[in-house]
């Protein structure tokens, strides 16, 4: 996802490891493999980053960077 970002959009994602933890604390399911983190990324984390960066580019506004923290359990997005 951030070599896409960057090579598409010139866009740095930058996240933390509170972001790592939380999507490893969502794959619970030790059969699944690494299916589960592709769906958290695929399901939850690209369509808010998406929508977010598609809004700037309809209004102009030029973005350099996507930042993902976590706040009480959830992501948390920030464009700038």
């Amino acid at each position: 996802m951030a070599a896409r970002l960057k090579a598409n959009h010139g866009v740095e994602l930058r996240y933390g490891d509170d972001v790592v933890s939380l999507i490893a604390a969502r794959c619970t399911e030790p059969e699944s493999g690494g299916r589960m983190i592709d769906a958290i990324l695929t399901h939850a984390v690209l369509p808010e980053i998406s929508r977010e960066l598609l809004a700037r580019l309809s209004a102009d506004r030029v973005t350099r960077t996507a930042s993902i923290a976590v706040s009480h359990g959830e992501f948390q997005y920030e464009l700038a």
